[in-house]
C-alpha cells in the first residue's frame, strides 16, 4: 500500500469519527453554526480538489487513443467520465465537471508554485498576482481555484461558459476578460450561476463574429411539434430563439405579471385587476395556456391598452450606437437588393450564418466577414444573456411591440429626467438596460419583474426634487422590501452602485446587463 493511500484511509477514519451528529449541530449557537459551516465547506473543497485531480488522471489514462489499453476501458467503461461516475456515485455531468476542475488544478501546478492546502495559508486574493502569471488565457482561473480565491464551481463555470477563444489572436482579450470576471466575482460575491451568465455575456461581447453565428444557429433551431396523446390531450414541443421567445412569451408574462411577482401597480383599475388575477383559482400553468389561447382569439380585435393592463406590450432591445450604425449601413448600402428583401421578410439568418462561417480575424482582433463583409454587431433582449444579431434587432425595432434602447460610446443611456417623484417609463427602460434586472447579488429576476429604487430618497434629501436615471437602480419586489425593512442603503460612487448593509462589508452591485458588458469589453466603460 502506498503512503498516499495509507494517509487517505487514516484521514477518512479520523474525519468520520470527528463528524458531529445532527443533535450535536442543533445544540450549537448561531455564531458557531456559521463557523462550523465555513470549516466543513473548506474540508469539502479540499476533498473535492483531490477527487478532481484523480478524476483528471483517470481521464488522461483513458483517452480514446489508448483503445482497450485505457484505464476506463480495462475496467469495463467507455471513457474516463463513465469510470469516475461509477467510482464516485455522481451523475455524468458532475463527473465531467470533476475532470475539468482537475485539469485546471493541473494547469495551476504548471504555472505557479504549489501552496499549502490550508485555505488560511494562501493569502488575500490578488489580481496583480494573477495578471503576472505565465501560461495561457485560463491560467488565472486555475491558480485562483488552487489558491481558494475561487471555488471549484465558480472556476469551472467561468472556464466552461467563457470557452476557448475562436482564434489565437483573441487570447489577449480572453485573458483580460478572465481577470475582469474574477475581480467582479470577488466584489459582488457571485454564485457559480452568476459567473456563468456573466461569462456568456462577455464572450458574446468579445467576439461578435462568433456571437452572430451563434445567434443565426439558434434561429435555425426554432421548431414547433404537435402530438396527440392517447388520452386525447394535445402536446406541443416548442423551441424558440431569444427573439421569437420575446415575441411569444413577453405578452403572456406581462398579462400575468401579478401572478409572477411583477412590480406593483399604481392605478386603482390595475390594482383591482391584479387582485382578481391573484385570487384566480387556476394554476399558473393553466393560466398561461388560457392566456395564450385568448391571445390567439383576440390579438387582432383587442385594444392593447385593455388587454395589457400595465401599458403597451413593449419588449426592449438594447444596442450600441456603433452596432446600430453598422446594421443600418448594411441595409442602406444596397437598397432594394435581394439581401434587403430577405431582411424585410425576416429570412436573412441563413445568409448571415453562411457569411459568418467564412469570417476571419485579423491580428489586431477586429473582425472581417467572408467576402469583405464586416460583422454587423450584436444586440440584447431583456432577460437573456444570449445575443441576437444587430440586423435582427433592426427588424425588431421596426416592428410593433419592440422598443429600442440606444447606448453611446460612454455606456450612458438616454436620461429623461423630470421634476417628479416617480421615474418615468423612459427612465425605467434606461435603468433596465443599464442594470439588466435586479441588481441585488445573486438575484436573477429580469427587468420586467423589478421596481425602481431611489438611491437618494426624497425623505433623506428634500433638496433633490428630481428623479434622474442615475438616482435609481432596479430591485425585484422581494429585495426592494428587504433593503427598506433592514435599513440598508444603496449608494452611488462615481459610476458604481454599492450595497451598504448594516454591520456588513459594502458590496459593489455589478450590472447584469449584456450590452454594458459589451461596452466594458470594448474599453468604453470603466
Amino acid at each position: 500500500m502506498s503512503s498516499v493511500l495509507e494517509r487517505l484511509r487514516s484521514l477518512a477514519r479520523v474525519v468520520v469519527e470527528a463528524m458531529p451528529h445532527g443533535a450535536e449541530l442543533e445544540a450549537v449557537d448561531t455564531a458557531e453554526m456559521v463557523e462550523a459551516m465555513r470549516v466543513l465547506a473548506g474540508l469539502r473543497q479540499s476533498v473535492g480538489d483531490a477527487i478532481s485531480l484523480l478524476a483528471a488522471d483517470i481521464e488522461r489514462q483513458s483517452v480514446r487513443e489508448l483503445g482497450t489499453d485505457g484505464l476506463a476501458q480495462r475496467n469495463g467503461f467507455k471513457d474516463g467520465a463513465g469510470f469516475v461516475e461509477d467510482l464516485t456515485g455522481v451523475g455524468r455531468a458532475e463527473a465531467a465537471q470533476l475532470i475539468r476542475v482537475g485539469g485546471l488544478l493541473k494547469t495551476a501546478e504548471a504555472v505557479a508554485p504549489a501552496v499549502s492546502p490550508s485555505a488560511a495559508d494562501v493569502g488575500e486574493p490578488s489580481l496583480d498576482a494573477l495578471t503576472a502569471l505565465p501560461g495561457g488565457w485560463d491560467a488565472p482561473v486555475a491558480v485562483a481555484m488552487r489558491n481558494r480565491w475561487l471555488t471549484a464551481a465558480q472556476g469551472d463555470a467561468l472556464r466552461h461558459a467563457l470557452g476557448a477563444p475562436r482564434v489565437p489572436e483573441l487570447d489577449g482579450r480572453w485573458r483580460d476578460a478572465v481577470l475582469t470576471l474574477i475581480g467582479d466575482c470577488w466584489a459582488a460575491h457571485w454564485s457559480p450561476e452568476d459567473m456563468a451568465k456573466a461569462a456568456r455575456r462577455l464572450r458574446a461581447a468579445l467576439d461578435s463574429v462568433a456571437a452572430e453565428a451563434d445567434a443565426a444557429a439558434r434561429y435555425r433551431m426554432r421548431s414547433l411539434r404537435r402530438f396527440v396523446r392517447a388520452s386525447g390531450m394535445v402536446h406541443y414541443d416548442i423551441d424558440l430563439d431569444p427573439e421569437s421567445d420575446a415575441r411569444f412569451y413577453g405578452p403572456i408574462k406581462r398579462i400575468l405579471s401579478p401572478r409572477f411577482g411583477g412590480p406593483r401597480f399604481v392605478s386603482e383599475a390595475d390594482i383591482e385587476a391584479a387582485r382578481v388575477l391573484e385570487e384566480d383559482p387556476r394554476t399558473n400553468e393553466q393560466l398561461q395556456v388560457d392566456t395564450l389561447v385568448d391571445l390567439m382569439d383576440r390579438a387582432v380585435a383587442t385594444d392593447d391598452r385593455e388587454l395589457f393592463k400595465t401599458g403597451e406590450p413593449q419588449v426592449m432591445v438594447a444596442i450600441t450606437a456603433d452596432d446600430l450604425a453598422r446594421a443600418y449601413a448594411e441595409f442602406d448600402g444596397a437598397p432594394g437588393s435581394d439581401a434587403d428583401a430577405d431582411a424585410r421578410a425576416g429570412s436573412d439568418a441563413d445568409a448571415d450564418a453562411d457569411a459568418d462561417a467564412d469570417a476571419r480575424t485579423r491580428g489586431d482582433g477586429s473582425e472581417v466577414g467572408g467576402g469583405g463583409r464586416s460583422a454587423q454587431g450584436i444586440a440584447w433582449i431583456d432577460g437573456s444573456e444570449f445575443p441576437i444579431s444587430a440586423t435582427a434587432a433592426l427588424r425588431m425595432i421596426c416592428a410593433n411591440g419592440f422598443t429600442p434602447m440606444l447606448f453611446d460610446e460612454s455606456g450612458r443611456a438616454i436620461d429623461v429626467g423630470k421634476d417628479r417623484r416617480f421615474f418615468t417609463r423612459q427612465q425605467r427602460r434606461a435603468m433596465a438596460k443599464r442594470d439588466g434586472g435586479c441588481v441585488y447579488p445573486s438575484c436573477d429576476r429580469p427587468p420586467g419583474d423589478c421596481e425602481a429604487h431611489h438611491v437618494n430618497p426624497w425623505a433623506a434629501r428634500p433638496q433633490n426634487q428630481k428623479s434622474e436615471v442615475d438616482d435609481g437602480v432596479l430591485l425585484c419586489r422581494r429585495h426592494h422590501k428587504l433593503v427598506h425593512d433592514f435599513g440598508a442603503r444603496i449608494e452611488r460612487r462615481g459610476a458604481e452602485f454599492w450595497l451598504l448593509w448594516p454591520r456588513r462589508e459594502p458590496r459593489v452591485l455589478v450590472s447584469k446587463s449584456a450590452v454594458m458588458a459589451q461596452l466594458r469589453a470594448q474599453g468604453k466603460v470603466a
